[in-house]
C-alpha cells in the first residue's frame, strides 16, 4: 500500500504542468551598496531553471545620478560593477536573457542631464550585451517597444521617465523617435494590444500608476513628525502637488491618465513596475498593477486597500506563464544574510480555457478571470470550432438597426426625433461569408474607435479590410462608473442624430471624386466558426465591410497605389523631420470641402490616414485618406440638442440643414489639423477646391448616392437629404470662402529638421509675401523651389509666426510695410539660426518679435522686438496652441433669507493669445437683481502672464447688493432677538462702486499669491428702526457705535494661499495655509489708516477603518489695527455660518480680533449604484469654537457650534452636495450646500 501511494504522488506530481515560460522581475537598485549576495541568491535560482526564462531589470539600475560622464573615477567604476553585476546574472545561461528598463534615477535623478545619462547608460549595457536589443526603449525614446520574449508573451516596454522628466526629453518635431506625443503612444500602445494574439502582454515601466507606496502618496507617520508640523506640511506636498517622482506631480499624472485610459478597454494585462521600494500586487479595471522594486531596500507601503499583496519587504516577484493560457504570480522575499529567499504570496492571475467555468466565490482560487488573449484551450474541441454548431446561413436577413432608439415621449422632446425612424425601420441585409468574400476573410483583431465597434480582417492575398458596425457606442466616453447610469442612457440616445447609413451615401458621392477613400458595403455578419474567438461578440453584427488602408506588400499594391500609409502623428513627423516630406494640399482641401458639404464633424486626427507617393525629384507627396463617415448628416433638432449646439455650449456639433451656419463648430475637431497643413492655400485655392467638387458632385451624382441607401429607407430620410445636399452644393464655395477667412486670422508656417530659408517682405500697402525654401547644403541662399509662398491681407490676417524648427535656418525680414503691416514672430527653433530684420513699419508697436536662444546670430532693426531667452520653451512649436475665442452666457438662480429670491444673467468674453495658456484675457459682465430689492451690475477682466507667469485683472461693481448681510454689535457677548432678526432688525446695507485690481500668481499646481489695490464708495443703505440705524439716531445708550456712514476707502489686499491638499472640493488629505492682510486709507473725514490681517491652518487625514473615515482640523484669527471710529462696521473682524463658528448666524460676532478653531469627522459610509445616477454617500460631524475680542475684552468666553449632517457625492468623490443641522446656544440651523464649508 505504501508503494502505491507513493506512486500515486509520484504521477501526481509528474502531471503538474511546468511553466512554458517565467519572468522575473526587480527594480530598485541604484542606491546603496551592490547587493551581491541576493544577486548570488538569484543566480542559483536562474540556474535551476528547466524551461526558458527573462530576467527584466525595471529602472534605478546604476546610481542616484545615473551613470556618470566620466569614466576614470571611483564613482565610474562603482556604478559599471553594478551594471555589470545584473548582466552576470544570465551570462552562461542559455535559457535566458536579461533586458533593462530606465528609471528616473537613470535620467540624472530626473535632473537636467538626464537624456544624456540614459544614452550614456544605454550605449555601456548594449555595449556588454551585443547582438541582443537589451536596453528598452531605446535612445530616451517613450516607446512603447515590443518584444516577444516567447512564443506566449510579448514584452511591452514603456520609458516611463520620460513622460516624468521635467527637463529635455525627446519630443516632436526634433527627433526620430517612433512615438513622441501622448496621442501617438495612446495609438501605438492600442495597435500593440489590438495586434497581439495568442501571446500574453506584460507591460513594463518602472513608474507604477496604482500603488500604495509612498510615491503612490502613502507617507509614514514619521514623516509627519519629522520635525512636527513642517514634517505634515511636506508630506502634503509629496502626496497633492509632487515632485518629478511623485503619482502627484501633474507629469506623473498625465502617464497615469494615458496607461489607465488605454488599460481599462483591454482587460488581461499585466502592468509590472518598480519605483516605489516594496512588493504590491493589485487588480485594476480587468487588468493586474505589480510593484516588484525592493530587490535592495524597502520602503513604508500604506493600508491594503484594493491590493492584494503589499508589503514593505525586500524582494523580487515572478510571473509564469503556462502553455494552456494559466498566468501565476510569486512574490519572494529575502531572510538573513546566506537565507535562500522564501515564496511570501503566490496567486493565479488568469485562469486557462482549459479549466471550463469559474466556480467559487469572486477573488477565491479557480475564480480568476479567463485570459482573454489565449481564449481557447490547446488542442480542445473548443479550439477547433466545434464547441458550439454554426447557426444556418441565410444570404439576406431582415434587420431592425437601432430599436432601442425609439425613444419615449420625453426624449423626443428634448432629444428630438432625428433619425429615429431610420434607425427603427427594418431592412434585408445580405449576410457577409466569410469563407468566400474577398477569396476568404480571416479575423485577425478587433479594431480600435472612439465609438465604434469593428472587426479587423485578412483576404487570402493578404490585402485588409474592416468591419465596422452601424450601431456606435457613445458611453465609451464616460468613466466607467457611468456606464450603466441615466446619464449614459441618454448619450446612448445620441446616437440617433447620425443617419444610420450614411457611410453608403457618401461613399458614393465620394467616387465621383478624387478624394482617397473606403468604399463601404452594408452585410450582416454570419454566427459560424469563421469569426473564431470573436464569434460571441460579433455574431449577427451589421455593419460595412471596407477596404482598410496599408502599406504595399510584395505581392500587393498600397491603398490607392501609395508607396507607404502613415497615421496622422507618425505623417506629422515625418513632415517635421523633412521637408522632402510634403502634403498635397489642395487634395486636402477638397477632402475638407467635402466635410463641410456632409456636415461631418468628426474630422479629428485619428480619422485620417495618408498615403505617400514617392515622386521623380526625391520627395514624397502625402495625399489624404479620410476614415470614418459616422458623423455625417447629424441632425440636432430637440430641446437640448438644440442647446447643445449653440456655439458657447458644445463646440464640436453641428446641425445638417440645406444653409451652412456656425463653421467654427463644424470644423472644430479638424482646427488644429488645418491650420497645420492648408496654410499654404491662397483664397483662389479654396474656391478652386469648392468649383470641383460642383462639377462632380452633380444633381445626378447626388441622386445615385442617395439611391445607396437601403430601398426601405429611401422614402424616410433619403428625400430629406437629397435636397439637403442639392443646396449646400450651390452654396459651399460661400462656405469655404468664409472657413478661409477664419483660418487666415492667425497663420503659422512650420520648417522641418531640416535647414530652410524663410523670405518675408513688407509690402507698402501693408501686405506681407512669406516664402519659405530648402536651405542649400552650402551657404545660406534658398534651394529649388518655394516650399510655401502667400502674400497675406492685413484686412484678413492679424499675425504670422514663422517656426523654424531644428536645423540651421535663416530668417530675412525686410521691405517697408506702410500703416497698416501685419506682426510678424519668428520662432527659430534648435540650431544655430540667424536672424535678420531691417524692415520697417509705421505706428508704436514693434511687428517683428523674435524668439530664440541668446546666442542666435541676430541683426535687428527698429521693427524687432528681441524676446530671445536662454528657456527651452523660447522655441517650443505647439501644433495645437490655437483656439478659437469664444463666449460663454450664464444664468442663476438662488434664495436666501434675506435677499428673497435672487436671479443672475452674464456673459464672459474670452480672447486667445499666443503662448497664453487658456486664455490671452477675459471679460465678463452680470447683472444681479432679488425679490428684496437688490440690483447690482459687475463688470471685470482677467490678462493671463501679464507680467512674467503672473495673470492681472480688475472689477468694478456697482449697486446696492452687499456681501454683509447683519450686523449685531460689536463685542463677543452682544444680544440677540429671534424676533427682532425675522424683523430684519440687524441687517446692514451699502450701496454704491466698488473697484479692485489685482495681480496673481499660480504655483504648486493650486497655491496662490495676490496683490493688488481696491476702491470703496459706499453710502448708507439700512433701514432707520434697523439696529444701525437707532445706533446713530437714539442719544446716550452703552452700545459702542462704529463707524457706519458713507465711506470712500483706497485700499491694497496681499493674499498667500498656500493649498498642498489632494483637491479643493471634498478634500480628503493635506495641509492648507492662509494669509491675507487688507489696508486702507480713508479719502474722507480723518484721512487715517486701518486693516485687517487674518489667517488660518488647516489639516486633512484619512484612515480606513473598515470604511474611510476624514478628519478636518482648522484653526484661525484675525486682527484689526487703526483706529476703532475710522474702520466701518463692516471690516471689523466677525464669526458666524460662513466665518468660522458653525450654528449660528452669519457674522454674530463682531470685533477688533478673532480665534476659532473647527474640527469635522467625515464617515464615507458607501456607494449605491442604480440605472440612474451612481453616487457616494456618507454623514458627518463637526464641533467649533470661537470668540471675539474688542479692545482687548472678551466677556462670555468661547462660543460653541456642533452638529452633522449627510452628503450625496455623485458619480465620484469630488463634490458634494450636504446638508447639516447645526446647533448652539442661539439657534438650530439647517443649511443646504454644494460642497464643505470647511473646504473653501
Amino acid at each position: 500500500m505504501l508503494a502505491s501511494a507513493l506512486m500515486l504522488a509520484s504521477g501526481a506530481h509528474a502531471q503538474t504542468p511546468s511553466p512554458a515560460h517565467t519572468v522575473f522581475l526587480l527594480g530598485n537598485t541604484a542606491r546603496g551598496p551592490v547587493p551581491t549576495e541576493r544577486l548570488r541568491l538569484l543566480r542559483q535560482t536562474l540556474e535551476q531553471q528547466t524551461g526558458p526564462f527573462t530576467v527584466v531589470h525595471l529602472g534605478d539600475i546604476v546610481g542616484n545620478e545615473g551613470l556618470s560622464a566620466k569614466t576614470d573615477t571611483a564613482l565610474a567604476a562603482i556604478e559599471r560593477s553594478r551594471a555589470d553585476a545584473f548582466i552576470a546574472l544570465v551570462k552562461g545561461l542559455p535559457r535566458g536573457k536579461i533586458y533593462f528598463l530606465p528609471g528616473d534615477k537613470d535620467w540624472a535623478n530626473s535632473g537636467p542631464a538626464g537624456l544624456k545619462a540614459v544614452r550614456r547608460l544605454e550605449k555601456y549595457i548594449e555595449k556588454q550585451l551585443s547582438g541582443q536589443n537589451a536596453f528598452m526603449p531605446t535612445n530616451g525614446c517613450p516607446g512603447p517597444e515590443v518584444v516577444d520574449v516567447a512564443p506566449l508573451v510579448r514584452l511591452v516596454a514603456i520609458n516611463t521617465p520620460w513622460f516624468t522628466h521635467p527637463f529635455d526629453r525627446p519630443e516632436a518635431p526634433d527627433t526620430d523617435c517612433k512615438t513622441l506625443t501622448k496621442e501617438e503612444f495612446r495609438e501605438q500602445l492600442q495597435d500593440i494590444i489590438d495586434d497581439t494574439k495568442g501571446k500574453n502582454v506584460l507591460l513594463v515601466g518602472h513608474h507604477p500608476v496604482v500603488s500604495n507606496g509612498v510615491y503612490g502618496g502613502s507617507q509614514p507617520l514619521s514623516r509627519h513628525l519629522s520635525p512636527p508640523v513642517l514634517g505634515s506640511i511636506y508630506a502634503a506636498y509629496r502626496q497633492n502637488v509632487g515632485s518629478p517622482r511623485d503619482l502627484a506631480n501633474p507629469r506623473y499624472q498625465e502617464l497615469r491618465r494615458e496607461m489607465l485610459n488605454t488599460l481599462q478597454s483591454n482587460p488581461g494585462v499585466v502592468y509590472a513596475a518598480a519605483h516605489d521600494f516594496s512588493l504590491q500586487l493589485t487588480p485594476f479595471q480587468g487588468n493586474y498593477h505589480l510593484v516588484s522594486g525592493s530587490f535592495a531596500e524597502s520602503q513604508h507601503v500604506g493600508p491594503k486597500g484594493s491590493a492584494l499583496y503589499s508589503q514593505k519587504e525586500e524582494g523580487y516577484s515572478t510571473i509564469e506563464y503556462f502553455a494552456d493560457g494559466k498566468v501565476t504570480t510569486h512574490f519572494y522575499t529575502f531572510g538573513g544574510e546566506g537565507q535562500p529567499a522564501r515564496e511570501a504570496y503566490a496567486a493565479a492571475l488568469f485562469r486557462s480555457a482549459c479549466a471550463g467555468p469559474a466556480s467559487g466565490k469572486p477573488g477565491t482560487a479557480g475564480n480568476e478571470p479567463l485570459n482573454p488573449f489565449l481564449t481557447d484551450c490547446p488542442g480542445s474541441a473548443q479550439a477547433a470550432g466545434e464547441a458550439r454548431p454554426d447557426a444556418p446561413f441565410q444570404a439576406v436577413t431582415t434587420v431592425v438597426p437601432g430599436p432601442e432608439y425609439k425613444g419615449t415621449a420625453s426624449k423626443r422632446f428634448f432629444l428630438g426625433d432625428i433619425y429615429r425612424s431610420s434607425w427603427l425601420q427594418p431592412v434585408a441585409v445580405p449576410t457577409l461569408n466569410l469563407a468566400t468574400e474577398k477569396g476568404g476573410l480571416r479575423p485577425y483583431g478587433k479594431g480600435g474607435g472612439r465609438q465604434t465597434t469593428s472587426l479587423k480582417l485578412i483576404a487570402a492575398d493578404s490585402s485588409a479590410y474592416v468591419f465596422r458596425s452601424v450601431d456606435k457606442d457613445v458611453t465609451k466616453i464616460l468613466p466607467p462608473e457611468l456606464r450603466s447610469s441615466f446619464a449614459a442612457d441618454v448619450l446612448r440616445d445620441i446616437t440617433a442624430t447620425a443617419h444610420p447609413y450614411s457611410a453608403l451615401v457618401t461613399g458614393s458621392l465620394l467616387d465621383q471624386t478624387d478624394i482617397l477613400h473606403a468604399r463601404p458595403r452594408l452585410f450582416r455578419l454570419p454566427d459560424n466558426q469563421h469569426l473564431g474567438p470573436y464569434r460571441e461578440q460579433y455574431a449577427g453584427l451589421l455593419g460595412t465591410l471596407e477596404d482598410s488602408p496599408k502599406d504595399p506588400k510584395p505581392n500587393l499594391a498600397g491603398f490607392g497605389g501609395a508607396d507607404e500609409i502613415s497615421r496622422s502623428f507618425s505623417f506629422f513627423r515625418k513632415l517635421y523631420k523633412d521637408n522632402d516630406n510634403r502634403i498635397d494640399a489642395p487634395a486636402l482641401a477638397r477632402a475638407r470641402a467635402f466635410d463641410m458639404l456632409v456636415a461631418d464633424f468628426g474630422k479629428h486626427e485619428d480619422n485620417w490616414k495618408w498615403a505617400g507617393f514617392k515622386q521623380a525629384n526625391g520627395t514624397t507627396l502625402y495625399r489624404p485618406i479620410p476614415r470614418d463617415r459616422d458623423q455625417s448628416f447629424t441632425l440636432w433638432n430637440g430641446l437640448l440638442t438644440y442647446v447643445a449646439n449653440r456655439e458657447w455650449a458644445v463646440p464640436s456639433i453641428e446641425d445638417f440643414g440645406e444653409d451652412f451656419n456656425d463653421l467654427k463648430s463644424l470644423n472644430w475637431p479638424a482646427r488644429h489639423l488645418d491650420r497645420f497643413l492648408l496654410q499654404g492655400l491662397s483664397r483662389e485655392q479654396w474656391q478652386e477646391a469648392g468649383k470641383y467638387l460642383q462639377s462632380r458632385l452633380t444633381p445626378v451624382a447626388i441622386d445615385e448616392a442617395v439611391g445607396k441607401l437601403p430601398i426601405e429607407i429611401q422614402s424616410i430620410s433619403g428625400t430629406d437629404l437629397n435636397r439637403k445636399l442639392k443646396s449646400r452644393i450651390q452654396t459651399l464655395p460661400k462656405a469655404l470662402d468664409d472657413y478661409y477667412l477664419l483660418l487666415a486670422k492667425r497663420v503659422d508656417v512650420v520648417g522641418s529638421n531640416k535647414g530652410e530659408v524663410f523670405l518675408v517682405n513688407r509690402l507698402p500697402d501693408g501686405q506681407v509675401r512669406v516664402q519659405m525654401f530648402d536651405r542649400a547644403k552650402e551657404g545660406e541662399s534658398p534651394n529649388g523651389p518655394a516650399l510655401f509662398d502667400r502674400t497675406f491681407k492685413p484686412r484678413e490676417t492679424d499675425e504670422v509666426c514663422l517656426y523654424g524648427l531644428d536645423g540651421r535656418d535663416i530668417f530675412t525680414v525686410t521691405g517697408d510695410g506702410g500703416s497698416h503691416s501685419i506682426l510678424v514672430r519668428v520662432i527659430g527653433g534648435d540650431g544655430k539660426d540667424r536672424i535678420l530684420d531691417s524692415s520697417t513699419a509705421s505706428g508704436l508697436r514693434t511687428l517683428t518679435k523674435v524668439y530664440d536662444v541668446p546666442d542666435t546670430d541676430l541683426q535687428l532693426g527698429s521693427e524687432s522686438d528681441n524676446r530671445t531667452s536662454p528657456r527651452a520653451s523660447v522655441n517650443e512649436y505647439d501644433r495645437e496652441q490655437f483656439e478659437y475665442n469664444s463666449y460663454r452666457p450664464s444664468i442663476g438662480l438662488g434664495y436666501n433669507g434675506n435677499d428673497g429670491f435672487r436671479a443672475s444673467a452674464g456673459v464672459t468674453f474670452l480672447r486667445q493669445g499666443f503662448r497664453k495658456p487658456g486664455f490671452k484675457n477675459t471679460y465678463s459682465f452680470l447683472a444681479e437683481g432679488s425679490t428684496g430689492g437688490q440690483r447690482q451690475l459687475t463688470a471685470s477682466t482677467r490678462h493671463r502672464y501679464a507680467i512674467g507667469k503672473a495673470d492681472a485683472g480688475g472689477e468694478v461693481s456697482y449697486g446696492n447688493y452687499f456681501p454683509y448681510y447683519n450686523f449685531f454689535g460689536l463685542g463677543n457677548n452682544t444680544t440677540f432677538s429671534q424676533d427682532q432678526f425675522d424683523d430684519r432688525f440687524y441687517r446692514a446695507r451699502y450701496r454704491g462702486v466698488t473697484l479692485n485690481a489685482f495681480l496673481e500668481r499660480v504655483f504648486l499646481q493650486r497655491s496662490v499669491v495676490r496683490v493688488g489695490p481696491t476702491y470703496e464708495y459706499l453710502v448708507t443703505d439700512f433701514a432707520p428702526t434697523s439696529y444701525l440705524g437707532l445706533l446713530n439716531t437714539t442719544p446716550g445708550g452703552t452700545d459702542i457705535r462704529p463707524n457706519s456712514s458713507t465711506q470712500r476707502l483706497l485700499g491694497l489686499s496681499a493674499v498667500f494661499d498656500l493649498d498642498l491638499r489632494d483637491r479643493q472640493a471634498f478634500a480628503r488629505r493635506g495641509v492648507r495655509l492662509r494669509a491675507q492682510h487688507d489696508t486702507y486709507r480713508q479719502l474722507s473725514g480723518s484721512e487715517s489708516t486701518f486693516g485687517l490681517t487674518q489667517g488660518f491652518a488647516e489639516y486633512y487625514g484619512t484612515a480606513r477603518l473598515g470604511i474611510p473615515i476624514t478628519l478636518v482640523v482648522k484653526g484661525g484669527g484675525a486682527k484689526n489695527y487703526g483706529r476703532d471710529a475710522d474702520i466701518p462696521f463692516y471690516k471689523f473682524t466677525s464669526l458666524g455660518l460662513r466665518e468660522g463658528l458653525r450654528g449660528y448666524y452669519r457674522n454674530r460676532f463682531s470685533g477688533d480680533a478673532s480665534l476659532y478653531y473647527n474640527t469635522e469627522l467625515r464617515l464615507a459610509l458607501g456607494q449605491v449604484k442604480n440605472g440612474f445616477l451612481p453616487f457616494y454617500y456618507g454623514v458627518f460631524g463637526f464641533y467649533d469654537q470661537g470668540r471675539v475680542y474688542y479692545q482687548g475684552s472678551s466677556p462670555g468666553g468661547w462660543h460653541t457650534g456642533y452638529g452633522g449632517g449627510f452628503y450625496i457625492a455623485p458619480v465620484a468623490e469630488t463634490l458634494a452636495f450636504t446638508i447639516s443641522y447645526q446647533m448652539s446656544e442661539e439657534n438650530n440651523l439647517i443649511q443646504f450646500g454644494l460642497g464643505f464649508r470647511i473646504d473653501k
